[in-house]
C-alpha cells in the first residue's frame, strides 16, 4: 500500500501500531477483523497513519499512540478506524524553549556596527521605495 516517494514508514511507528492492535484484537469487538486478517489490517493502519501529515517522532509520539489505544479500548464496542485513534490522540507535549540569550551592551553596538557595515557592502537599506 506505500505508495513511490513515501517514505517508509518507521519500525517503532510499525511497532507500535501492531502492539495497539494486538490489544484491541483481543477485546473481540463488533467488526473486529479475522485473525487471518489481522497482518493485512495492520499494515493497512500504517499506511494510513503513517502518510497522515504528522511528522512521526519517536520520541514525541510513542506516548501519545499508546495513550489513544488505551483510550479506545475503553471507549469503542466496534473496530475502530484509524481515524479514531488521531481523534484520541493526546496533543503532543511542547519541548522547552531556550531562554533569550544575555547580551551585553557593547555585544550589541558591535553587532549592530556589524550590520550596518554589511547593509553598507551590500548596498542594502540605501534607497528607499526605489529612489
Amino acid at each position: 500500500m506505500t505508495h513511490p516517494g513515501m517514505s517508509q514508514p518507521a519500525q517503532w511507528f510499525r511497532d507500535e501500531i501492531a502492539q495497539g492492535l494486538a490489544r484491541l484484537v483481543v477485546l473481540r469487538l463488533q467488526n473486529a477483523p479475522w485473525e487471518d486478517d489481522i497482518a493485512y489490517t495492520q499494515q493497512a493502519w500504517v499506511d494510513t497513519l503513517w502518510a497522515k501529515p504528522i511528522g512521526w517522532d519517536a520520541e514525541l509520539d510513542t506516548r501519545r499512540l499508546r495513550t489513544a489505544f488505551q483510550r479506545l479500548a475503553g471507549s469503542v464496542n466496534r473496530w475502530p478506524a484509524p481515524r479514531q485513534l488521531i481523534e484520541a490522540m493526546p496533543d503532543r507535549l511542547q519541548r522547552p524553549r531556550l531562554g533569550k540569550p544575555q547580551m551585553s551592551e557593547s555585544q550589541r553596538r558591535e553587532n549592530r556596527d556589524r550590520l550596518q557595515r554589511l547593509m553598507a557592502e551590500t548596498g542594502i537599506g540605501g534607497m528607499r521605495n526605489g529612489r
